[in-house]
């Protein structure tokens, strides 16, 4: 018994969750609605105030003011309602859990080049015409850090 044990600790990957870091209004129990869903329907949830979660794939290096959450190859840009708060620079790797009006968007070419150009490892250069963006307006935020 005590060799299971010892397996199934061993088995458990290291990284283990830290408490949740709180930004914006407290969480008010909108809609859960998974990440995958918002992004494989993004019409049928534009305009719905919802909660999802996903894994932080980026976030602004200038001062915080926008993350991604990637869900399989799309991202969903989720920024601050009324520029009321940012996050950590340094999110990125977090699990974050949103709650916020999604919409889906028509950037410029000149907002999408800004917002890769403030994206680590983005390419501006590469950006040509109008995008497609699926994004979350957010009123509160919940960032969960891995830590060892």
């Amino acid at each position: 018994m005590r060799r299971l044990i010892s397996a199934l600790l061993l088995s458990l990957p290291l990284t283990v969750l830290a408490g949740a870091e709180k930004f914006g209004a407290p969480l008010s129990g909108a809609p859960v609605v998974a990440l995958q869903d918002l992004v494989a329907n993004p019409d049928a949830w534009a305009g719905r105030t919802v909660r999802t979660e996903g894994p932080v794939s980026a976030v602004c290096s200038q001062k915080g003011c926008w993350m991604t959450l990637k869900a399989g190859e799309k991202i969903v840009r989720v920024t601050f309602k009324g520029y009321g708060f940012f996050v950590p620079r340094d999110g990125a790797g977090s699990l974050a859990t949103v709650e916020g009006v999604f919409k889906v968007a028509t950037l410029p070419e000149a907002t999408a080049k800004h917002y890769a150009g403030e994206t680590p490892g983005g390419k501006p250069d590469a950006i040509k015409g109008e995008q497609k963006e699926l994004s979350l307006v957010a009123s509160g935020v919940e960032l969960t850090r891995p830590s060892r």
